[in-house]
């Protein structure tokens, strides 16, 4: 990325891509630009023929970092806290992020930069299995409530994979612990 990508005017940043489509203009928050200004101001050093935004500041001091070092440092971090990180990983959290909060699929297309919505649908949709259970269920009674309407189930009841009541939770738990305490004594039925 250099310099010439970050777009105030438009309040957008150009991204380069992989395959057939080359550069990715993607929207910016308002958060953005403060941080970039105290990079800039504080932890860019580089000459100023070198128009690269992020600049090496080990191996290669002084030149653009390439996305080699920027992967192999990032490992090294993780693996001295004990965690495993790789860069894509900033992208999948992203993109998770955008569908969880909005719901909208395309929006996550378009900051992607994915050039299918097949693409973004396949690698980041799940099937939420209470959603598909309560809406069969739905359909069978013909039952369908707004979302206005809609009780979410206790955090106990999230455990199962139906939508029992409190009541019916408690019943199944004192049989659990019943063929559990039967099991341990030695005793079958």
């Amino acid at each position: 990325m250099t310099l010439d990508d970050i777009d105030r005017k438009r309040r957008t940043i150009t991204v380069r891509l992989k395959g057939a489509r080359d550069e990715h203009r993607v929207p910016v928050t308002d958060d953005f630009w403060p941080l970039l200004d105290r990079h800039l101001g504080t932890e860019r050093r580089a000459s100023c023929e070198v128009n690269a935004l992020w600049i090496a500041a080990r191996k290669g001091y002084g030149k653009p970092l390439c996305y080699a070092t920027f992967e192999s440092s990032l490992r090294y971090i993780a693996r001295k806290v004990g965690v495993t990180v790789h860069p894509h990983l900033f992208r999948h959290t992203l993109a998770q992020g955008v569908l969880d909060i909005t719901g909208n699929i395309k929006v996550a297309q378009e900051i992607l930069g994915h050039a299918h919505l097949s693409t973004t649908a396949d690698l980041y949709m799940r099937v939420d299995q209470h959603a598909m259970v309560s809406a069969l269920a739905a359909v069978k009674t013909g039952t369908g409530r707004s979302a206005a309407q809609r009780t979410w189930p206790s955090r106990k009841a999230a455990q199962y994979a139906f939508d029992y009541d409190d009541r019916t939770i408690a019943e199944l738990e004192r049989t659990i612990e019943q063929a559990s305490g039967l099991k341990s004594t030695g005793e079958e039925s």
